[in-house]
């Protein structure tokens, strides 16, 4: 295998009995001393393809442009200085379109939605979304996004690089020497009562080891990719092999020695196998003055060693005297089934393996993205190539104008060849006299006088304005929405009705919906994906539940099996998608007041079905973005569980009485009902019967006049 002071030759053939092929669905296995052959060997090809293209990719040109750098120019015979003004056309399109493309992505945060599968409860997605959440805040990925999306605007291609890792620091903890003294009072509660113990500090260190996502933006130049890769945004599933270069120093190759793996027995199964640190410290005090090997041709381009503009030094070069800070050069390739990492002693084609092993991660862990796609390629053009013509021709046109003007602020002139014959060049100067003769009926006029200057073409400012709007058009950097500043005169009368500033700012979010979407599909949405693998196969269920207590309240309830088995589609919520939460805001009170009808509420219950207000609650609280959640629906103290299940019984109690009172009050009313209706019946019959009587007497008054002699008809 070689070793640092005699490492292997990287060079040499590999041979058929070097490989052994591991079926269709893997990549094939080689032995140590070949993969340090493949390592090395694919290092140079691909860096020598990528050597000669970026010269097509205009990234130096780009690098260049960006800062736009000041360069000494005279004029021709003299040592007068011409006009150079820096222009910076590239950069104000960058610095305008990133902060546009940056709040389209992290619209909210994390800047992700989980698309939860029928298997996966509501409650997993939530756990999940608080717990990825707090990944990409311990790696810092707005900040590295921030950086990605100015790099892929200038360049047109940036490459982010993904892991896990392993940190183990201490951490001081500081907690009161006691507890303060607690009096309960007779009415209720208690008082605190702080003593000297319980103000007094004691500060113990403890040694916290956590698990954790790490991102990386790599420089171009410093990723080396399989050849044939031409699919863009897709670096992690489409290209063959990837191999990173780095300079390592021994304070770096220690850390990295802690990330190794054992099994139960003991047995090193994966990570790095570090060489022992007399064998590093051998090496590196052997090697006190020479840098470690040479970088590729992209990385000097737009490293340090371009002196006309201003980079950190290369990472090859030793930035200190301490010998624990000395580069050495690494070289890691990974493909979609195994990761081998070599030293290369001297930055030479002979290495040292110090790790080989199955990632077993589903896909290449370094992720692409684009600002404008090429036809059948992966790199892509940025604002340095597509704002650079503008910015040069703008540098021109100001340069010939300002030295147009400085003609006119200091001209020329011109004087009769025989009128006077000065021993030396005159130099015009403030308060200055020339003495000149004149003859017959000459004025001084006719035998000295000053060249008339050139005048500014008025065709430079139509070309000047043509080109800054061609530029805005291509880019979507408009002056207006993107800039923030007012156009000058000769711009569209577009923007002076609602409906037209809206049509501008739809069709200006749309170009730059294009850059947005790449970084989304190439890295934001793999890098998630990624992460939740890492999670399920990195992290046990006591790590995640301690996570999630400190983003979710200890009082979260975490369904294990559920997690682990869940299969989620992540979105986000960037560019076309941005109005959706709006949308989400303004359904959700039409939504309560459905929830809040009766006979829905009855309709669910007869089927079985009921609604959680908690989880209402709880959409509330995410698409408002209160991070209060918890504080304000958290479960109750004993005290208050008390106090309610007290008042419950008192309410009880009462409710009993008031039910007691009432039904001895309803059979009073019946009673007195009863009596009344008797009384009214009684009342009624003997009515009744009086009527009977009197009626009966009228009769009979009737039967006997018509019997008497009194009855009519009689004689």
């Amino acid at each position: 295998m070689g070793t640092l002071m005699n490492p292997l030759n990287g060079s040499a053939v590999i041979e058929r009995d070097d490989i052994e092929p591991q079926g269709p669905l893997l990549d094939p296995k080689y032995t140590d001393d070949a993969a340090v052959q493949l390592t090395i060997q694919d290092t140079r090809r691909a860096r020598t393809w990528l050597d000669q293209k970026q010269w097509n990719l205009y990234w130096r040109e780009a690098d260049t442009l960006f800062q736009s750098p000041r360069t000494n120019q005279s004029f021709e015979g003299s040592t007068v200085a011409r006009a150079n003004i820096s222009r910076f056309r590239v950069a104000s399109t960058v610095n305008s379109l990133v902060p546009a493309m940056k709040g389209g992505i992290f619209y909210e945060t994390p800047p992700f939605v989980i698309r939860p599968r029928p298997a996966t409860s509501q409650n997993t997605a939530r756990a999940k979304t608080a717990l990825y959440g707090a990944q990409l805040d311990k790696a810092k990925f707005e900040d590295v996004s921030e950086r990605s999306l100015e790099y892929m605007t200038t360049f047109g291609t940036v490459i982010v690089k993904a892991g896990w890792e392993k940190v183990t620091r201490k951490k001081k903890v500081r907690a009161p020497r006691a507890a303060p003294i607690r009096i309960k009072i007779p009415l209720g509660g208690e008082i605190v009562a702080h003593t000297k113990e319980s103000d007094e500090l004691v500060v113990t260190e403890q040694e916290v080891t956590e698990q954790k996502l790490f991102l990386e933006m790599c420089e171009l130049g410093s990723i080396l990719v399989d050849p044939t890769w031409n699919v863009a945004n897709s670096l992690h599933d489409s290209a063959k092999y990837v191999v990173h270069v780095t300079y390592p120093t021994w304070t770096d190759l220690n850390k990295l020695r802690e990330q190794r793996l054992f099994d139960e027995e003991g047995n090193q199964v994966g990570g790095y196998d570090i060489p022992s640190e007399e064998e590093l410290k051998e090496y590196f005090f052997a090697h006190e003055d020479n840098a470690a090997g040479q970088p590729s041709m992209v990385m000097e381009n737009l490293g340090g060693q371009n002196y006309s503009i201003h980079h950190a030094q290369n990472e090859e070069i030793p930035g200190s005297e301490s010998p624990a800070e000395r580069p050495i050069q690494m070289l890691e390739r990974t493909d979609d089934t195994y990761v081998y990492a070599v030293l290369c002693p001297d930055g030479s084609d002979r290495g040292v393996l110090i790790r080989k092993e199955e990632h077993g991660m589903p896909c290449i862990n370094f992720f692409s993205a684009n600002f404008w796609n090429i036809p059948n390629a992966a790199w892509g053009l940025g604002a340095g190539r597509l704002s650079g013509s503008t910015q040069r021709i703008e540098k021109g046109l100001v340069d010939a104008m300002l030295d147009l003007l400085s003609y006119a602020c200091n001209p020329m002139y011109a004087r009769n060849r025989g009128a006077n014959a000065p021993t030396q060049q005159i130099r015009s100067r403030l308060g200055g006299i020339v003495d000149v003769d004149v003859h017959g009926n000459q004025s001084v006029r006719d035998v000295f006088g000053i060249i008339e200057p050139p005048q500014i073409p008025k065709d430079v400012f139509a070309v000047l304005q043509e080109s800054v709007q061609n530029d805005q058009t291509t880019t979507g950097a408009d002056e207006a929405f993107t800039q923030g500043s007012l156009p000058g005169r000769g711009g569209s009368s577009a923007a002076r009705t609602a409906t037209g500033a809206g049509g501008i700012i739809s069709a200006n979010a749309g170009r730059i919906q294009g850059p947005v979407g790449h970084f989304v599909k190439g890295i934001l949405i793999p890098v998630i994906e990624l992460l939740d693998w890492f999670v399920k196969n990195k992290l046990t269920p006591k790590e995640i539940r301690d996570t999630l207590g400190d983003e979710l309240g200890a009082a979260f309830e975490l369904d294990a099996q559920n997690f682990y088995e869940s299969e989620d589609r992540f979105e986000c919520l960037a560019g076309a998608h941005l109005a959706a939460k709006k949308a989400m805001a303004q359904a959700l009170p039409m939504l309560m007041q459905v929830f809040e009808n009766p006979q829905i509420i009855q309709a669910l219950t007869a089927m079985g079905y009921t609604v959680d207000i908690r989880e209402l609650l709880a959409m509330y609280m995410e698409v408002t973005e209160w991070r209060n959640s918890r504080e304000l629906i958290r479960p109750m103290t004993p005290q208050e569980r008390q106090n309610f299940m007290q008042a419950s019984q008192a309410h009880s109690k009462i409710q009993g009485q008031i039910a007691a009172i009432g039904a001895r009050h309803q059979a009073k009313s019946a009673e007195i009902d009863q009596q009344n209706e008797a009384k009214l019946a009684q009342s009624l019959m003997g009515k009744a019967s009086d009527e009977a009587a009197l009626w009966d007497e009228r009769r009979w008054d009737r039967e006997t006049i018509n019997q008497s002699v009194f009855a009519p008809g009689s004689p």
